[in-house]
């Protein structure tokens, strides 16, 4: 059941976001080396961070969006929260 006011694509890249960053933080824990793909990422940003800039490393911008990272010019984030609101039909994810 999605989230209301959620789309369906929305939660689906909630989802992906989860996993993508969580997964980001169980591998520098464990010092794996693992980044989140950045074709995973580049939908899952388009869709949940409307804010996001554009032009930069789709991973490192997910990174930042979540405020596990810095972009240049642009500091860590102390806050964020997604946006899965429904919007006219895309084919992001």
């Amino acid at each position: 059941m999605a989230t209301p006011g959620c789309s369906s694509p929305g939660f689906a890249a909630m989802g992906m976001v989860e996993l993508l960053v969580h997964g980001l933080d169980i591998g520098r824990a464990l010092d794996l080396g693992w980044r989140p793909p950045e074709h995973l990422c580049a939908p899952a940003v388009r869709r949940l961070f409307p804010e996001a800039p554009d032009g930069a490393d789709a991973t490192e911008v997910l990174l930042w969006c979540t405020g596990r990272a810095e972009l240049p010019g642009l500091g860590r984030r102390d806050r964020w929260q997604w946006d899965g609101a429904v919007r006219p039909s895309t084919s992001v994810i």
